[in-house]
């Protein structure tokens, strides 16, 4: 590789030709008088040879004196690039008005980074950021990062710490999320622990108190666990606050019905895609709306940032929507197809239901009179049926409930 190469290209160069039999006792001659050339080569009878546009007016009067003609062939470089367009005012205009904007882009933020976010989502963050007025397009000057990383703190309570910092055009944003405070056991008053709902134990665990179930047994809502009351030495009992986890197999049931008679999506093929930019937070003005021309349709949506020459990231974001037509048409469903999505929905319930699944029983019937597939199940979870309840001690004396109890 040519290292002078940009040097030349940089400061400009003459490209020179003469004849071959002249240029042997031509190049001695600049040798002679301290001139440079380089990129000899022959061809056609000529010999071409460049020299820089700082000594080729006396190269040319060397050739003038020693009687050996020679011709510009090529001007290369720079200069003669600025020389060639410097009567088009419009792209002299055009190269200024880049240039200004290039600098002015530089006073807004192209991106925010956030960092150190576990629980809480980035696009919340980003949120609370921009009602504190920092957002892609903000004029950077107008930042005050210690002010407004309070700023953050106030608008997003799940934040312990935010550091803000720039770096050019980008922001850095490194957070630590609140840690909860662990709970804190009041002991005070007194509690009875009882089912919340009904259930067959499977587990007691009883961290105060005394259990009154053992596993295997069945309990209602409302019945008693846990007892407050505690035996003491002498046969003696004092309450306290009874608390623990209670596990129990308890029953959920569902009903679901699938219509036999189903609306599916005929794909037409056709397609079309609206695409929206925004430069700098400020969404730019199209031409046509966003919105499909089809009737029924499927929409993919993504986003992504321009990048010049596919590494330099630019504050343009392209929001590409893909349309797909489809038309609905009914049409009629099997039995067994109906069954598969009947369990389909069914496992989906069971999920939101969140609690660990011990055993499902179920059956299908189909009722072709309503036109319907029916899904009864039976589903039995392990929970926690502990629920305290408080009671009060009502501190009187023998003789006033002798009197009470006469009356």
């Amino acid at each position: 590789m040519n290292f002078y190469r940009p040097l030349h290209y940089i400061s400009g160069e003459y490209v020179f030709t003469t004849d071959a039999s002249s240029f042997s006792r031509f190049s001695a001659l600049m040798v002679q008088n301290g001139f440079n050339f380089w990129g000899t080569r022959y061809e056609e009878g000529n010999v071409l040879f460049c020299v820089s546009v700082f000594s080729a007016e006396r190269v040319y009067n060397l050739s003038s004196a020693a009687s050996v003609p020679i011709e510009i062939v090529a001007k290369k470089g720079l200069p003669f690039v600025f020389s060639r367009y410097r009567k088009r005012y419009g792209m002299l205009l055009g190269l200024v008005v880049g240039l200004f904007l290039l600098f002015w882009s530089q006073l807004f933020a192209w991106k925010i980074t956030v960092s150190g976010n576990v629980g809480i989502k980035t696009e919340e963050i980003e949120r609370a950021l921009a009602e504190c007025g920092i957002s892609v397009g903000c004029f950077i000057p107008k930042i005050d990062t210690v002010n407004d990383s309070n700023r953050l703190l106030m608008n997003c309570r799940g934040l312990s710490s935010a550091a803000l910092s720039i770096n050019g055009t980008h922001i850095y944003l490194s957070v630590l999320e609140r840690k909860d405070i662990p709970e804190i056991y009041n002991s005070n008053g007194f509690f009875n622990v009882v089912a919340s709902r009904d259930g067959v134990i499977i587990d007691v665990n009883a961290a105060d108190g005394t259990p009154e179930v053992n596993e295997g047994d069945v309990v209602y809502e409302g019945e008693l666990l846990i007892n407050s009351f505690i035996a003491g030495k002498n046969g003696s009992f004092r309450p306290t606050h009874a608390r623990g986890k209670v596990y129990a197999a308890v029953s959920e049931s569902f009903d679901i019905e699938i219509p036999l008679s189903r609306v599916t999506k005929n794909i037409t093929g056709n397609t079309q895609t609206r695409c929206i930019y925004t430069v700098l937070g400020k969404e730019m003005p199209r031409l046509s709306d966003d919105e499909s021309d089809y009737e029924y349709f499927d929409a993919v949506v993504t986003e992504r940032t321009v990048k010049l020459f596919g590494f330099i990231e630019l504050p343009i974001k392209e929001k590409r929507i893909f349309y797909s037509e489809y038309i609905p048409i009914k049409r009629d469903i099997s039995e067994s197809d109906a069954e598969k999505y009947a369990y389909g929905e069914l496992d989906a319930l069971i999920a939101e239901v969140d609690l660990e699944l011990l055993s499902c029983e179920s059956y299908c019937i189909t009722d072709k009179e309503k036109g319907v597939c029916k899904l009864v199940a039976n589903a039995v979870f392990k929970q926690d049926i502990a629920k305290e309840v408080p009671f009060e001690i009502l501190n009187y004396s023998i003789s006033e409930r002798l009197e009470s109890a006469l009356e």
